[in-house]
């Protein structure tokens, strides 16, 4: 049997490297303004993608759409988001950042920083450059042989 080393592969090491970014910018947002990770990316993305449905909304930030109701109802109790009645299909709600919520994009901005600051200690930008631009191959190949349509546009869109 081959001998096969988990803790230096590709795939373990990239996510590791995600959980752990992950952990410290959950950790600096609830330290430094009160969200959660999930509640920053549901913030992202209606910051991309104003008025999405929850469904929308879900598939964005990668989550299953049961386990988000239970955070758009709390953000939207904490005043962070607003659901709206779609004109144009009353069955659906279509969910919008507020006021309070543009109040927190510098300090969430912040905290990324700061988490990016820390990541990077005694890492070079070119070292910083040479891993994205390695990373976004991964990517593209990995989405290429699994056919996902989604990063393959991004990519054209870009170019």
């Amino acid at each position: 049997m081959k001998k096969f080393e988990y803790e230096n592969s590709m795939g373990y090491v990239i996510y590791s490297a995600s959980k752990a970014f992950q952990k410290a910018f959950d950790l600096e947002l609830r330290n430094k303004i009160g969200i959660t990770l999930t509640q920053s990316k549901v913030i992202f993305a209606l910051y991309m993608f104003s008025g999405l449905t929850q469904r929308e909304l879900a598939d964005k930030i990668g989550v299953e759409t049961p386990s988000l109701v239970p955070i758009i109802d709390k953000m939207e109790e904490d005043g962070y988001v607003k659901r709206k009645l779609d004109p144009k299909d009353r069955r659906l709600k279509r969910i919008y950042t507020t006021p309070k919520t543009n109040a927190l994009w510098d300090s969430m901005m912040e905290c990324a920083s700061q988490i990016r600051k820390v990541s990077l200690n005694k890492v070079s930008e070119q070292e910083v450059k040479s891993v994205l631009e390695t990373i976004k191959r991964i990517t593209e190949n990995l989405s290429a042989y699994v056919g996902d349509s989604e990063v393959s546009n991004a990519k054209k869109k870009k170019n």
